[in-house]
């Protein structure tokens, strides 16, 4: 399995590629940050590159990567920590 993590350069396309990932029986999960224009979802190998294939067909995909994980989860973001004070 693989977390797809697609960037996009506005909304209308953000929206458009969650639509079509919604309407895929092989995506396992699927999470919209919005406000970051970013789609991370979860298939196997075939379906996830045939459907960032179209995706990226439609216009306005501005990045995307792909990372393998164990289960069908996406797993939780890092925590960012406040920078260090100096002393």
């Amino acid at each position: 399995m693989y977390v797809h993590t697609l960037e996009f350069t506005d909304r209308d396309h953000l929206a458009a590629a969650f639509e079509r990932l919604a309407l895929c029986e092989q995506v396992e999960d699927c999470l919209v940050e919005a406000n970051l224009l970013r789609i991370r979802f979860v298939a196997p190998p075939e379906p996830a590159a045939t459907l960032v294939e179209r995706i990226y067909q439609d216009g306005g995909l501005r990045l995307s990567l792909r990372h393998y994980v164990v289960g069908g989860t996406i797993p939780a973001a890092p925590e960012r920590r406040a920078p260090a004070s100096p002393r």
